[in-house]
């Protein structure tokens, strides 16, 4: 599965990359009522303002973590959740490297809209990052989640 799984995960996250560059402004445009917008941003750094003008490095640094992600499926046979969970990391992190060697900055165009705290001041976002997000949530979740389903 992570064979097929990570290639496709890479493209679909560069095509709405693409999109967003073709069709998206700094504007907020709503997509969700109030809760998401679509707002193009060209982010230098890495998520919530660091390392701004550092997108050399930390493109090779996702090069890196995504090949060792890759590294590690390949390696072993792992259960369903956490397979999933290395491709989501892998295609993440290698997705946004690709931007930042190729463009020298990452494509963000998800904008949570919400006045909510914390969430308000929440960084523009794009499919690489959920996948991470995701894959992140699974590793922790997923063997609480396998010993819960082991008990019954």
């Amino acid at each position: 599965m992570p064979t097929v799984l990570v290639p496709l995960l890479i493209a679909l996250d560069q095509i709405l990359k693409l999109w967003a560059l073709e069709n998206l402004s700094p504007v907020p445009r709503p997509l969700l009522g109030d809760l998401l917008y679509l707002t193009l941003v060209q982010n230098t750094g890495a998520g919530f303002g660091l390392f701004q003008g550092k997108a050399f490095l930390l493109g090779w640094l996702s090069l890196l973590v995504g090949t060792a992600f890759l590294y590690l499926l390949a390696r072993r046979r792992y259960p369903l959740w956490e397979a999933l969970a290395l491709s989501l990391l892998a295609a993440g992190a290698l997705g946004n490297g690709i931007d930042r060697l190729g463009r020298g900055w990452v494509v963000d165009y998800l904008d949570l809209g919400t006045q909510l705290p914390l969430i308000a001041t929440f960084p523009v976002f794009n499919l690489a990052d959920v996948y991470v997000t995701l894959g992140a949530a699974l590793l922790l979740l997923g063997p609480l989640l396998a010993r819960k389903k082991r008990r019954y």
